[in-house]
């Protein structure tokens, strides 16, 4: 038997007596087959609702957004400025110490980071002021050392709003589509002399700070990186 002849007889008789013997279970067999034909369609449909929700939020320094195409004269940069090493499907490029890493299919900007070695106190405060600037209070801080803004859909995710969800174990239910987080290898403290009481504290309690150390910020969209990763 030829396979045309399979599926135009021996296949489409099988077809048939499920329909008769067993109608619930057809209709089963049919809703599954049509479920998964449209699997890959729903799933990019999925990512390109994430990328909008991601790109409304306006997350970016320089003119970048995450989750935004670059612009034609964004794109001329990238092609001065690139040759940097890059995930594969990704290229990136440096833009006045910022680096913006790119989805090469579509051209949208899938994070920006900056990275500043043997930062002091005073560049380090620079950069905390200009984020707070540009994303306005944190959302949370930790260690002295983590400053983190974070975004739902919606907008900013505020302080009180994430400690009642940190509290409650229920921050996956904030819906976080973007963050922006920075990292400081030295204390992100006031200046000496501006706190008294804390001056007057023993020099046997006090942990001594390096004067300088790496500071580094990254402004990204952890689900739209992964849905970039299980597409790539």
């Amino acid at each position: 038997m030829g396979t045309g002849a399979f599926y135009s007889g021996g296949f489409l008789t099988m077809i048939d007596q499920y329909r008769r013997r067993s109608p619930r279970l057809f209709f089963c067999l049919l809703l599954l087959s049509t479920l998964l034909s449209s699997l890959p369609a729903m799933a990019e449909t999925t990512a390109e609702n994430l990328a909008a929700d991601v790109a409304q939020l306006n997350l970016g320094l320089q003119g970048y957004s995450i989750g935004k195409k670059l612009t034609t004269a964004q794109k001329k940069i990238a092609e001065v400025h690139s040759g940097q090493k890059a995930y594969a499907g990704t290229y990136k490029f440096v833009d006045q110490e910022l680096f913006v890493v790119v989805e090469k299919k579509t051209d949208s900007v899938l994070a920006m980071y900056k990275r500043v070695p043997r930062a002091d106190k005073k560049q380090l405060k620079a950069m905390v002021a200009a984020l707070m600037d540009r994303f306005g209070l944190p959302t949370a801080m930790a260690h002295e050392k983590i400053v983190y803004w974070a975004y739902n859909r919606h907008g900013a995710i505020s302080e009180e709003d994430f400690e009642r969800a940190k509290k409650n174990k229920q921050i996956p239910g904030l819906g976080i589509i973007a963050t922006v987080k920075l990292n400081s290898e030295i204390a992100i403290t006031p200046d000496k002399g501006k706190d008294k009481e804390k001056n007057k504290t023993s020099k046997s309690t006090v942990v001594k700070q390096p004067a300088t150390g790496t500071v580094y910020f990254i402004v990204t969209s952890d689900p739209l990186v992964k849905a970039f990763l299980s597409h790539k």
